[in-house]
Formats: C-alpha cells, structure tokens, sequence
C-alpha cells in the first residue's frame, strides 16, 4: 500500500547521531499519532547504504568518496524509485533529494545553516571551501519544496536571510526532548561512585562533538579560571575528543589533568553524566536547535549555555546565558551556581518546568499538521 508519507532519513554512512536521534524520535511519535487514528500511514524509506559502502574500498579517500557517491547518486537514484502521497526529507544536508521527488509534495527539515553562515562571515569559524560551495548547493534546493520545517525561530530567520525560501512556506516546529532525560530516583553520590567521580568535588559537564562552533576553547579558559577557586573542579568532556591544538591550549592553561574525556555513550549513561554533575556549560557559537542544555534541564541539571538566538529560544530564563566570546562570564556564572545553593536549585526547577514543554508528541502533531497542508 502507498503510505500518505515517506520519511527520507539520513543514512547510516553519514555518522550523524544527532540527525538518527530526530528521524528515530520523529517516527516513533508519529507512529503513536497514526495509531491513535489522527494521521495516516507513515513509513520510513528503506535503509540502502549497504547496497554502496564500500564502492570505492580500494582507494586512499575511500570514506569520503564512498559518502559522496551515495549522497549526489545512490541515495537519489533509490529515491526516485519510491512512491507516496507526500515525502519529507529529514536531514536539509540531503534537500537535493527533491530533485527527483515531486517538489509540490515535499516537506524538508532544516535544523540549521551553520557552514553557510560561517561561509558568510557570520560565525568566527572557517570551513572549508569545498564544503561551503557544495553545502550551498544543497541548502539552494530547499527553495524548491513546498514546506520547510525549520525546528527554531532563530533557524527560520537564517533560512529567510540566507536562502530564497518564501516565509509562508517556513513552518517553525521546535523538536522535542526524550523522555529517558530525567532526574535518577538515586542519590548523587551514589551515581558519581558509581561512575568514578569524588563525591563533593565541582563537576562541571560538557557535551559536545567534534565541531568548531561548540567553542571548546571557551570551556577550557573557564575551567582554568575556576580552578582559582575551586582546585578539584573536574571537566567531564562527553562525545569527541579534543583536536589538536585544544589539547595544546589545555596544557598550556594547565588544566589537562581537570578534564575527563567520555567517548560518545547511550543515552541512559548520558542521563547519568547529567545527573552526577552540577552545572552543564553551553557555549556554542550558533546551533539550530541545541539537544545538550534541554536535556540537562530534564535531568535537573542547571545550565550554563550561550546566549545566541536559538539557544536562549530554548533555554529562556531556565538557565544563565552568557556571551559565547567571554569565558570570564562564563566562569562567573558556573561559580555563582556552585556557591549559591538556592539559584541553582531555583533553576532545576526552572529547567524542569521547561523543558516539560519540548515533547516529541507536540513535534509529532505539529508536523502532522504540516504534512496535512500538503496533502490538502
């Protein structure tokens, strides 16, 4: 049977956790909606990475050849062939998609436009060229589907600055927080033996991957002024590793034996990591969205995050926000919320209040709506 839509996630061959998070979490509370007789049929597109992985094992580039060839040929060519009454694109790294989808029928989730901006000036982090050229020519393509999902406020408003999608065809619906994100029914000190962490020494936690605009160098000048005050203060780095010269800078500020390195975890132990800490700090220089300080809020965690547009749009006043450009602020803040027991617990519950409003059944139904705008 032909179902109402087909949900285009991003391959497996891309390593996108973020972007396999929101196509998991956006089907499942779609599926819920189906069931309960709101929606039609939803299906996702068949997993086809397999059939081209390893296409070009033999050469130096392989990976990176091997993505290319799926992204421009194979992901499109097993495209084309599939049949529904509307399609939605979830990944915008994949709107070229479109070409070979029937445009009047498409919905793309833009969830943000960060090479683009630094390809403009707008964030102090490079790319590279080939990236923003090519990047450019995908995100060109979402002017041609009939809605853009765009999961923030501040991402609607660099999709109309950047882009020549028309503003009624933009619908703004904020992605959700999962439910595994909440405050452990066990004691702290429990959770930090259980992981390896002092019972009362500072924690202060991060969670980040591998890109420039998470603005690690700011965390490690904050660490370093902290340790003024609070000698045992521990950095728990969860996700990737440091680059090169961050690790260098670490060394010079002498605060590499403060900092804990975590490897990308499941999200039941990423729930302990939010539990054990006492502050999570933020500070990116832009996101679309921004997963990490939602769920630290769900956790009961207090947050110290950036206050660029879309991360205040999340955040409001559950957390403090600072400049993403002044780690001294942001040292500030970690230590108010270390010495003062009463702001910190003012904003756990804050942050718990907020973040009951991000659900993936509000996501699920607001994008229900939208596809019914298109099957109209």
């Amino acid at each position: 049977m032909t179902p109402d839509v087909l949900l285009f996630p991003t391959p497996a061959i891309d390593e996108g956790p973020s972007m396999d998070r929101y196509a998991g979490e956006l089907s499942g509370a779609l599926a819920a909606l189906s069931g309960s007789g709101q929606l039609l049929t939803i299906q996702m597109a068949p997993a086809v990475v397999g059939a081209y992985a390893r296409r070009f094992s033999g050469h130096a580039q392989a990976g990176r050849l091997d993505r290319a060839w799926f992204r421009y040929l194979g992901y499109p060519a097993s495209a084309r062939r599939q049949r529904a009454r509307a399609f939605h694109i979830l990944d915008h790294g994949y709107a070229h998609l479109v070409q070979v989808l029937d445009p009047r029928r498409t919905v793309i989730t833009c969830h943000d436009l960060i090479p683009l901006l630094a390809a403009e000036g707008a964030l102090p982090i490079t790319v590279p060229a080939t990236v923003a050229r090519t990047f450019r020519w995908r995100a060109a393509h979402l002017s041609r589907a009939r809605r853009v999902i765009a999961v923030s406020e501040a991402t609607r408003s660099t999709i109309e600055k950047y882009t020549d999608v028309p503003a009624q065809n933009i619908s703004v619906v904020p992605q959700g927080v999962s439910s595994v994100f909440r405050p452990l029914d066990r004691p702290r000190a429990d959770i930090r033996h259980r992981l390896g962490l002092p019972a009362q020494a500072p924690v202060i936690l991060q969670v980040a991957t591998r890109a420039r605009y998470k603005n690690t160098p700011a965390v490690l000048h904050a660490l370093a002024q902290l340790r003024r005050t609070h000698a045992d203060v521990i950095l728990i780095r969860v996700g990737a590793s440091l680059f090169d010269d961050e690790a260098r800078l670490a060394s010079r500020l002498g605060v590499e034996g403060a900092i804990r390195q975590i490897s990308r975890v499941t999200d039941d132990a990423l729930v302990e990591w939010y539990n054990a800490a006492d502050v999570l700090v933020f500070p990116s220089w832009w996101e679309g969205f921004g997963w990490p300080p939602l769920e630290a809020m769900a956790c009961g965690t207090p947050v110290v995050a950036s206050n660029v547009a879309p991360i205040a749009e999340v955040v409001a006043d559950a957390g403090l926000l600072v400049p993403p450009d002044d780690p001294a602020a942001m040292a500030d803040a970690a230590e108010r919320l270390l010495g003062d027991a009463a702001l910190a617990g003012e904003l756990r519950a804050r942050g718990l209040a907020r973040a009951r409003e991000f659900t993936w059944a509000r996501t699920a139904a607001a994008t229900a709506a939208v596809y019914g705008e298109v099957l109209a």
